[in-house]
């Protein structure tokens, strides 16, 4: 398939997209709903919650905590994400460095969330759990860095599954970084609520590109 054809393919389902005004609505067959619902305050801004990285900010920063070999599993889920992108439309570095960064991962447990957080609470499986804290503003027009990833060994390091469940859970947490906001209903989607997939399905691939091509509801803002 050219260039040309994929975005004229690419054109067409933008166009159903942005004619839906449900939320709950489908939208196509190859995607999955990725946006939150969120509740506005009487007054404040949209109660559908949408974001990505504009191209001003990539790549996106990453930091992560030295600990059970997570460097190495987000390096390895920053390039299954980017590699779902025809045109680069998304990409991501990890830093040595937390001061600045964009999304902050640590591998020593999950602190409560902090007021104003919105927290993506997912892999509840028995070797590990993980969650992302999105900070967004009252009137929901801002989206506001770092994001922060949390991911909790909950087995022994010789348990054969901690690795397994590691790994995938760091790609299904940088998935709700990168904008997909809510979890697939299939447990066959790496985007699943507890993921046994490793890698992301042709419906994970379909969302992340499709929500790359919608225009955000909120607005990046860095410190």
């Amino acid at each position: 398939m050219n260039r040309r054809s994929g975005w004229l393919g690419i054109s067409g389902v933008l166009a159903a997209l942005l004619g839906c005004s449900d939320i709950s609505a489908p939208l196509r067959d190859d995607l999955y709903e990725w946006r939150l619902f969120v509740p506005a305050a009487v007054g404040s801004g949209t109660d559908t919650l949408s974001f990505h990285w504009p191209r001003s900010a990539l790549p996106v920063r990453v930091w992560v905590e030295d600990t059970v070999g997570l460097p190495a599993d987000f390096d390895r889920a920053i390039t299954v994400w980017k590699s779902v992108y025809l045109y680069r439309e998304f990409d991501a570095r990890r830093v040595s460095d937390s001061v600045g960064a964009d999304v902050i991962v640590r591998g020593s447990g999950l602190p409560a969330s902090q007021f104003s957080r919105i927290r993506l609470h997912s892999a509840l499986r028995p070797e590990c759990s993980g969650a992302t804290d999105l900070d967004i503003s009252d009137d929901h027009t801002e989206f506001r860095t770092p994001v922060r990833i949390f991911i909790a060994p909950l087995a022994s390091p010789e348990d054969p599954g901690l690795s397994q469940c590691l790994a995938l859970t760091s790609i299904h947490e940088l998935g709700h970084a990168i904008g997909i906001f809510r979890h697939s209903p299939n447990a066959t989607d790496i985007m699943f609520a507890n993921p046994v997939v490793d890698l992301p399905s042709a419906f994970d691939r379909g969302t992340a590109e499709v929500l790359y091509h919608v225009p955000p509801t909120l607005r990046l803002v860095r410190p």
